[in-house]
């Protein structure tokens, strides 16, 4: 057969592999536990492990492998294959990762962030298949993001371009873990619709999640706000409504100055559904240009958890084929 790809998804609770052919389909996929508290060399061993494991059960050898693409959380120099610091593995400070799976796996290894990958691999085989200019925005704990611009990730001289979730929304707003105050993170992320809600419910919004707290905010999560609002809770369904806009006044930004075909939006909270979506293109198309909005697309994406593994393998053999 012709030469496969590698793609190695490496996060604090788990190393996610798959193999893929160069048109993109997925050939196989494995997972093994991280082992992030063993420090630097069990994670290292675990990532040769579910590489082994996965390339095997393709029916191949590292022969066939023509490059490997490895997605991990910043901060890293994509160029140089160097991961600078990781804050959920302990013991990883400047590790020349690419160069020491190279030589590990005897492939050529590429490094990407993760959000970059999950955006590309949505881009080259998921929701924005048929675009050439792209946004992805995941909707977790954090927000993270990435950006394709005429069929290339955007990556910025220092790998830092594409962190939609500090774009200030709001001027002296919500504090932000990166220093700043306003970003859209603590509005749109899971951790800000829940600081919304537990607002709402301190200022006496009447709500059955008081019930399911019993008076403890620290207990209020977003799969509660969610299924609170699934149940016909009007204070929990207008939490959502309130996160979408915030979502959507980013994305309108977003398509001024990208003017993006499409936005593509990952990670859990897409579960609302149009409870979540209705108003982010409500607002989103309000609030942008009219031109960029009538154009863009804004949908949920395809690839669900397979998204960082199957883009870490797309940007491998994106760089490999160029030499």
């Amino acid at each position: 057969m012709d030469k496969a790809i590698l793609g190695i998804d490496l996060g604090g609770t788990f190393v996610k592999t798959a193999i893929l052919s160069t048109d993109g389909k997925l050939l196989a996929k494995h997972e093994e536990p991280t082992q992030a508290i063993d420090g630097l060399d069990a994670v290292l061993d675990v990532i040769c492990v579910a590489s082994q494991k996965v390339i095997s059960s393709a029916g191949l050898a590292n022969s066939d492998i023509a490059a490997c693409g490895i997605g991990a959380p910043g901060p890293l120099d994509w160029r140089s294959g160097i991961v600078f610091t990781l804050t959920n593995l302990p013991g990883w400070k400047d590790v020349p990762l690419g160069a020491i799976m190279s030589d590990r796996l005897g492939i050529p290894c590429y490094l990407e962030n993760d959000a970059n990958a999950a955006c590309y691999g949505e881009f080259w085989r998921g929701a924005g298949q048929g675009a050439r200019n792209m946004c992805l925005l995941t909707l977790g704990t954090g927000l993270g993001g990435g950006v394709v611009v005429e069929g290339a990730l955007l990556r910025g001289p220092d790998g830092t371009a594409g962190e939609i979730g500090h774009m200030i929304v709001e001027r002296n707003g919500r504090p932000c873990g990166c220093g700043a105050q306003g970003c859209l993170e603590t509005y749109g992320s899971v951790t800000g619709l829940v600081r919304t809600a537990r607002e709402g419910l301190e200022g006496g919004e009447a709500s059955a999640l008081r019930e399911r707290c019993d008076g403890d905010w620290d207990k209020l999560t977003g799969v509660m706000v969610s299924e609170a609002a699934e149940a016909g809770d009007a204070f929990a369904h207008e939490v959502i409504r309130t996160t979408g806009e915030w979502l959507g006044l980013g994305i309108a930004n977003l398509l001024n100055l990208f003017n993006p075909e499409k936005v593509v939006l990952a990670g859990g909270m897409i579960k609302a559904g149009e409870t979540l979506f209705q108003p982010i293109r409500e607002t989103a198309t309000r609030t942008a240009l009219d031109v960029p909005a009538a154009r863009a697309e804004i949908v949920p994406a395809g690839l669900g958890e397979n998204a960082g593994v199957i883009g870490a393998a797309g940007c491998a053999w994106e760089r490999f084929s160029q030499g």
